[in-house]
C-alpha cells in the first residue's frame, strides 16, 4: 500500500497502511518511504483523533507497534508526546530483537517533559532496560545511565 486509506476511522487507516506493509524489507523503505508518511499523517491529526491514537494502539499487534516507534521520534503534532510514546512501545514489546532494536534510541526518555509521566513508568523501565542490558551481556550500559539519569533529574 503507497498511501494511508482515506477512511473515516483515520487510526483504523494507519493501522490498515502499517499492516499491508510489515512484510516490506525493502532495504530503507521504512526510512525514506513509510516513515515519512506516517510522521506527516499523524502530524495532521486532530487533538480527538490523537488521544483515541494513543489509547487504541496499546491493543496493536507488537510487529505494527515496531513499525510506528521510530515515526513517533519525529512527530511534531502538539497533542502527542512521541518521545513518551516511543519508550511506552519499548515497554510494550516481547521480542528481544525488537527490544534491542529499541534499546538504541531510548535515550529519548530525557525528552519526556519532567512531571508528565508517574515516576512508576520510569522505574518499570528502568527495570526492562537494565534486565535486557543484562540479557546483552552488558553491552547496552548508556541506556542505563539515561533512565538513571531521568529518574534522578524527575525527583528533584
Amino acid at each position: 500500500m503507497d498511501e494511508i486509506p482515506e477512511i473515516e476511522d483515520k487510526i483504523k487507516a494507519l493501522y490498515l497502511y502499517i499492516e499491508s506493509n510489515t512484510s516490506d524489507t525493502e532495504s530503507d523503505s521504512w526510512y525514506y518511504g513509510h516513515n515519512p508518511i506516517i510522521v506527516s499523517y499523524i502530524n495532521n491529526l486532530s487533538k480527538k483523533d490523537c488521544e483515541k491514537l494513543a489509547s487504541e494502539i496499546w491493543n496493536w499487534k507488537e510487529e505494527i507497534l515496531i513499525d510506528l516507534a521510530d515515526p513517533f521520534l519525529e512527530i511534531r503534532n502538539p497533542n502527542l508526546n512521541g518521545c513518551f510514546l516511543y519508550c511506552k512501545i519499548f515497554m510494550e514489546i516481547n521480542d528481544i530483537e525488537n527490544e534491542e532494536y529499541l534499546l538504541g534510541n531510548i535515550h529519548v526518555v530525557n525528552a519526556i517533559p519532567k512531571g508528565s509521566q508517574p515516576m512508576s513508568f520510569y522505574i518499570d523501565l528502568e527495570n526492562k532496560i537494565t534486565r535486557l542490558n543484562e540479557k546483552l551481556n552488558g553491552n547496552y550500559k548508556y541506556p542505563v545511565e539515561q533512565i538513571k539519569l531521568k529518574i534522578n533529574t524527575d525527583n528533584k
